[in-house]
């Protein structure tokens, strides 16, 4: 009587092996390119996203209408929420200054500045741009978007935002407002 001789294992061609490790890696390429992984600051306006950035802190700064004065706003994202940290002015203006149980105020040489602040605001933030004497600016430590140059008297929405690798690298980002030439009739 014959013993059974056992099959030696089988084994996987190369080919095969190859294809596998192909895909696995286009899988892992696309899941870090396509999957919103980064935490960001997003400005958008109407449907077009003016920028995308990968930042968890920025400044948003304005000349106050009434008074002609500079003011300065520093906001944070946290746990996907837009955070005022600090507000720096060279005055209080109408609306402005600072509030009791709200921060601590300071003087800072021609600046009056409202430290930890600690404002909640939201995951977003709606403003109008104002006309290029309002000089609405939004800056990180890598980055300005001047909105009144490009976008006078139109509505803006900055979010608290995670964003994919993909759309880091796929939004403009330009000074110049991601290439607007928007002419409001009253700075003509």
């Amino acid at each position: 009587m014959s013993t059974p001789r056992s099959q030696p294992p089988a084994r996987r061609s190369p080919r095969v092996i190859g294809g596998l490790v192909a895909a696995l890696l286009v899988t892992a390429i696309g899941f870090g390119l396509l999957v919103p992984l980064w935490p960001a600051v997003t400005v958008d306006h109407d449907e077009d996203r003016l920028a995308a950035w990968r930042t968890e802190a920025f400044t948003l700064s304005y000349i106050h209408s009434i008074d002609g004065l500079p003011i300065e706003e520093d906001l944070r994202v946290t746990e996907g929420e837009l955070v005022v940290e600090r507000t720096r002015l060279k005055q209080f203006g109408a609306g402005m200054g600072h509030i009791d149980g709200e921060g601590q105020g300071r003087a800072d040489g021609d600046w009056w500045v409202v430290d930890d602040l600690e404002r909640d605001i939201g995951s977003q933030m709606h403003l109008r741009a104002g006309a290029t004497r309002i000089d609405h600016r939004i800056t990180s430590a890598e980055h300005e978007l001047r909105l009144s140059v490009c976008l006078p008297g139109e509505r803006i929405t900055i979010s608290a935002a995670r964003v994919s690798t993909l759309t880091l690298f796929t939004t403009p980002d330009d000074p110049a407002c991601a290439g607007y030439t928007y002419q409001n009739e009253e700075d003509s």
